[in-house]
């Protein structure tokens, strides 16, 4: 893997083309760890022999400042042999889950090409369904310059398309937070309830939208709701890409799950106000494990993800007076004897 200070090259695209693949597209998405709003994917087919000065300039969108994304999305815009967008709206996300609906906004991305493409480079998703030869690349927006370009049209797409969203809807900060799960926005979303954009299967979200009737939250409850929403910040301080919460199979459910690399981490969260019955990785029994194996399989299956290498890690959280997060601790691969 390239270091984060290299810049993205042509090699992959090189590559292909030394073997009869002329037409590449570099294919990513943005939005998909967000509460509202789509997800939005591009599709670049850029010339690698052509001598554009901005070439040089292509990073992931996440490291350019959203002055550099709007000149350089101009400039794929105006030279690029075909530029397209694909959405996945939320309820569609709601329908079909994250990981489906982002292979969905992908695939219409590729579909709004003005040419077909006759390879694709996509950033760590597969896209068997639009039945091209494909390369998924895991860190691809920061190692290849049509996956970097991708990823800058689709994050400018969507800052666009949520700055729209929040004359539809004020009061959510759409403008500044683009839908993600920022201190701002959850305070809103408390105090105003969802808004019609907003994906009523993120867990945030769903538990403003029971019916009056369902009984509050128990302290069990929310002691699980705080300890969630705690590892899955602490997931993405390090790294690792959020695909799905609280999915519920017959086996029970996955709390959450996250991409580490090509893997797919299915994550038992367990919080804890003490000890007294034993430790948040003791609670984990072993029917309890045989249950999270099963769910785990069910979802690869259910979101054509077998290939995929795949692991179960527990985080305990230790909560303190208030609910406050003491501590917490990551066993990996914490469930691998079945």
């Amino acid at each position: 893997m390239k270091e984060p200070n290299v810049p993205p090259t042509w090699d992959e695209e090189r590559r292909l083309r030394s073997n009869g693949y002329h037409l590449i597209a570099g294919i990513d998405e943005v939005g998909r760890g967000t509460l509202a709003g789509p997800v939005t994917a591009a599709a670049v087919l850029l010339n690698p022999d052509a001598d554009a000065p901005y070439y040089h300039d292509l990073r992931d969108s996440k490291t350019l400042t959203p002055r550099q994304r709007e000149r350089l999305a101009a400039s794929i815009s105006e030279s690029a042999i075909g530029v397209g967008i694909g959405v996945a709206e939320h309820s569609e996300i709601d329908d079909l889950g994250i990981v489906k609906a982002t292979r969905l906004a992908m695939a219409r991305a590729v579909a709004d090409l003005p040419l077909p493409p006759h390879h694709l480079l996509i950033d760590a998703v597969p896209l068997p369904e639009t039945g091209l030869p494909f390369k998924a690349i895991i860190r691809g927006d920061a190692t290849c310059r049509s996956i970097a370009a991708a990823s800058i049209v689709a994050k400018v797409a969507r800052d666009a398309r949520m700055a729209r969203e929040e004359v539809a809807h004020p009061g959510y900060g759409f403008a500044r937070n683009k839908g993600y799960a920022t201190l701002e926005h959850l305070r809103s979303l408390q105090r105003l309830g969802p808004s019609a954009i907003h994906r009523h299967s993120f867990a945030p979200v769903r538990a403003l939208v029971e019916p009056a009737s369902t009984a509050p939250p128990s302290p069990r409850q929310t002691r699980g709701r705080i300890g969630e929403q705690a590892a899955a910040d602490l997931l993405r301080e390090r790294g690792y890409r959020l695909l799905d919460r609280n999915v519920r199979y017959t086996w029970g459910e996955l709390d959450l799950v996250v991409e580490d690399g090509q893997t797919v981490v299915f994550v038992e969260v367990r919080a804890r106000t003490s000890n007294s019955l034993g430790s948040p990785m003791e609670s984990v029994t072993r029917a309890k494990q045989q249950r999270l194996v099963l769910a785990a399989q069910e979802y690869l299956q259910r979101n054509g993800l077998e290939q995929r290498p795949w692991r179960i890690d527990i985080i305990g959280i230790h909560l303190a007076a208030k609910n406050r997060v003491a501590s917490m601790e990551h066993l990996q691969n914490a469930v691998s004897d079945f």
